[in-house]
């Protein structure tokens, strides 16, 4: 078991900005380099530093200075105080602002950090920038306690190269990483895209002590099969996000992953008839209409993992009540979705002009959620699926499994698989049901699972 740390900043390009002068040495340019992208980083962290003390001091008009085109299109004056001013009604004052430092760099972003300490809780402020050195997103995130993360023993690295690149258009251009197997040199190899389950995700779905994108991703590759993964478009570009008033699950999770397909479908070394796409949990949720979006054949067959079958705020008051009878939930919060799910199946609600007791935010993504019957939808379709369940998962239980089981009961490309030990992540547990400590302990994928998941994709494949 090793300690994994923030990814180290990648190489500096061309892109920004560097005049690399004909020198005859490799240890000369390479010093150019460093020197450069210590000066741009200098910047960044100036003008990050600049923002974050401008917005602490009401000046949003200032804050906004060097913002992105993109980035100022999306976000007003009002909406930086409003922003600011829930943030530290529930962090609290800030007492203390740490020495910025560069984070990862990305195809898309070059990222400084903020430690913050504010009156309740610390936090990292991370201020992306473009190429361009402008300000383009950030988003915070609360101190969390060091977590540790384990490399599987399929993960073999010798047997696959990964490639970085992104997905998609401005403004939400999302960095992406293509793990691609050793090969020889004019085979192309089938693809697994991967999709995120719900809430803002880096690219290898990092929760806690686990990582499942980035064990499928070595796991796959390891035995001959592309997988591309990516940051989804809430974690990347959170700032932008809550910025749009119509925000709607496509905006969130279909869109990108029917991009993701497109670029496939021209990238080099990927075999275009062999495009596959795996979901995890909201991600197979949203599979059927990922299949709508995307252009006809053009993927191969899907894998759902954990996929809930019926509506996903109906699911979540499931997970709500078990989490009370643990006590890692108040009562007063179950009653709280109780009473605003009941608000969204209404049938006089209106996400254009929802009532003033509905208190979730981003109307027309839960409309959407609260209506879809993914289930139903997959009935007429005929794209291969896969559906892998944990039968110990309290998140997505055996009964959205079964649910699956009877409403396909009539097409004969589908293949189900139940895995006694395992839970909405796909580790290994004892005990009826998982509990989310689980997730606090560092594991893996079991190589059974990629294993099911290779010998499907051989049998679909073209």
């Amino acid at each position: 078991m090793k300690k994994v740390k923030a990814a180290l900043p990648l190489a500096v390009s061309l892109a920004l900005g560097l005049q690399v002068l004909p020198m005859s040495t490799s240890s000369v340019q390479a010093e150019a380099v460093a020197n450069a992208a210590h000066h741009s980083a200098k910047i960044e962290v100036k003008r990050a530093n600049a923002f974050l003390t401008n917005v602490a001091n009401g000046k949003a008009k200032e804050a906004k200075r060097y913002f992105s085109r993109s980035l100022q299109s999306k976000m007003s004056e009002d909406n930086i105080k409003t922003w600011w001013s829930a943030l530290t009604a529930q962090f609290g004052s800030v007492k203390k602002i740490g020495i910025s430092v560069q984070g990862e760099v990305n195809t898309v972003h070059r990222n400084i950090e903020i430690p913050i300490e504010f009156e309740h809780v610390s936090a990292t402020l991370t201020v992306r920038f473009s190429q361009n050195r402008q300000i383009d997103d950030w988003r915070i995130v609360p101190e969390e306690r060091q977590f540790s993360f384990s490399t599987p023993p399929y993960d073999i690295p010798k047997n696959y190269s990964e490639k970085q690149l992104s997905i998609g258009k401005a403004p939400y251009e999302l960095p992406a990483t293509l793990t691609l197997p050793t090969r020889s040199k004019h085979q192309n190899v089938p693809v697994v895209i991967l999709v995120h389950g719900s809430g803002p995700s880096d690219q290898d779905e990092t929760f806690m002590s686990l990582k499942p994108f980035r064990d499928l991703a070595s796991g796959l590759a390891s035995q001959g099969i592309a997988v591309l993964r990516y940051n989804k478009r809430t974690y990347e570009h959170a700032a932008k996000m809550s910025g749009e008033s119509k925000i709607n699950v496509d905006n969130e999770t279909t869109d990108d992953a029917v991009l993701a397909v497109k670029a496939m479908a021209k990238q080099k070394g990927i075999d275009s008839r062999n495009i596959f796409i795996l979901g995890h949990s909201q991600g197979g949720m949203m599979m059927p209409r990922i299949l709508n979006h995307t252009p006809d054949k053009s993927v191969r067959g899907s894998i759902l993992l954990a996929a809930p079958s019926r509506t996903l705020p109906e699911l979540m008051l499931e997970q709500f009540a078990y989490l009370v009878s643990l006590n890692q939930l108040p009562k007063e919060q179950l009653a709280f979705f109780q009473q605003q799910f009941a608000i969204l199946q209404d049938p006089s609600f209106s996400p254009a002009q929802p009532p003033k007791e509905f208190l979730l935010g981003t109307p027309y993504f839960w409309y959407d959620l609260a209506h879809w019957q993914p289930a139903e939808v997959a009935k007429s379709q005929d794209t291969p699926l896969l559906f892998l369940q944990g039968a110990r998962d309290y998140q997505v239980t055996t009964e959205d499994f079964e649910g699956w089981k009877q409403s396909l009961s009539q097409r004969s490309n589908t293949s189900f698989k139940l895995y006694p030990m395992l839970n909405h992540f796909f580790t290994e547990g004892t005990g009826e049901k998982s509990t989310p400590d689980e997730y606090a302990v560092s594991a893996n994928i079991p190589s059974y699972v990629i294993d099911d998941i290779v010998k499907w994709v051989r049998e679909t494949q073209k």
